[in-house]
C-alpha cells in the first residue's frame, strides 16, 4: 500500500482530504504539527525553530545561511522514520519532496477556488475578506519562494505531482474515492526495493542532520553531499580543512546506524578570506 502525500495552497482542504483517505483506507494520518513535534524531539531542535525555518520566506541574507538546511535534513529524517509502516496519508510541508526519491508514494496536489479559500480563513481566522486574501496570497508566496530557494524548481510545476486535484467541482468525497482506487495500483505497490530506498534516504538524511548538529562540523555538513545505500554512508565533497575531514569521519563513525563510513570521496582544502 502507498504512502500518500498531500500537498496544497494554504485552506485549499488538504486536511479534509486527509482525514477522508485515513478514515476510508484505513491509513494513519501525519500533519505538519506531528512532523514538527516528532522532529524536535528526536534532534532537540525547538518546535519554533523548525517551523521559522521550514515555512517563512527566505530574505535576502538567507541564501547566506545553512539553517535551513539544517532543518530540511531534519524534517526529511523525521519523515521517513514516520512514514516507514507505510499505511500512512501525510498533509502538510512538502512531503512529496521530502520523499521524493521513493517510488511508491503517490504524490497528490489539491487545488481550491479562492473564494472557498477565503470563506476557510475568514471562519478559521475571524479575518475579513480583505485580510482573509491578503493572508493566503502571503502564505502562498513564502511557499513557493521556500521552494525555489531550496530545491530550485516550482512548487506548481505539474510534473512534481502523480495527480492534481481541483476542488471547484470534485467533493472532497470524490477525490478520496480517487485516492482510494490509485493506492492499489501496481505503480504504487510496496517493494523490498522501494523500502530500501526509504531506508537509504531516511539515514544519508539523518547524518547530514546529526553532523549539522555535531559542534565539531556545525555548518560546514551544508558543503557536503551525503549517500546511504544499505547502512554505507559514502561522503562526497570539500571541507575546509584536514582536522574538519576527520571530524565528520568520526561523527558518522559514532554513528550506530551507520555499518560503514566510505569517504574517498571528501577532501579538503585551505580557504582564503
Amino acid at each position: 500500500m502507498a504512502i500518500i502525500t498531500i500537498s496544497r495552497g494554504t485552506l485549499s482542504g488538504g486536511q479534509r482530504l486527509a482525514r477522508c483517505a485515513g478514515t476510508n483506507l484505513g491509513y494513519r494520518i501525519i500533519s505538519r504539527e506531528e512532523l514538527v513535534q516528532e522532529a524536535s524531539r528526536r534532534y532537540g531542535v525547538t518546535e519554533a525553530e523548525l517551523l521559522r525555518g521550514l515555512e517563512q520566506a527566505p530574505g535576502f541574507w538567507d541564501r547566506f545561511r545553512t539553517d535551513r538546511h539544517i532543518y530540511l535534513s531534519v524534517a526529511r529524517a523525521t519523515l521517513c522514520h514516520l512514514v516507514r509502516d507505510d499505511y500512512v496519508v501525510y498533509h502538510g510541508y512538502a512531503g512529496h519532496l521530502l520523499l521524493r526519491d521513493v517510488g511508491y508514494v503517490l504524490r497528490v496536489r489539491i487545488i481550491a477556488p479562492m473564494r472557498d479559500r477565503i470563506r476557510a480563513a475568514r471562519e478559521e481566522h475571524g479575518f475579513g475578506e480583505g485580510a482573509a486574501e491578503a493572508y493566503i496570497r502571503k502564505r502562498d508566496e513564502e511557499r513557493v519562494s521556500w521552494t525555489r530557494f531550496l530545491y530550485g524548481i516550482e512548487w506548481g510545476d505539474p510534473g512534481l505531482y502523480d495527480l492534481t486535484l481541483n476542488l471547484e467541482k470534485t467533493s472532497i468525497e470524490t477525490a478520496c474515492g480517487v485516492l482510494a482506487a490509485l493506492v492499489d495500483r501496481p505503480e504504487f505497490k510496496v517493494t523490498g526495493e522501494n523500502r530500501r530506498q526509504l531506508a537509504d534516504l531516511e539515514l544519508a538524511a539523518h547524518t547530514h542532520a546529526k553532523l549539522f548538529l555535531n559542534p565539531k562540523v556545525g555548518a560546514a555538513a551544508a558543503k557536503l553531499e551525503i549517500k546511504a545505500k544499505d547502512g554505507v554512508v559514502s561522503l562526497h565533497g570539500i571541507l575546509p580543512g584536514d582536522s574538519l575531514v576527520e571530524d565528520v569521519i568520526a561523527a558518522c563513525r559514532q554513528m550506530p546506524e551507520i555499518h560503514e563510513v566510505q569517504a574517498d570521496w571528501l577532501d579538503s582544502r585551505v580557504e582564503r578570506v
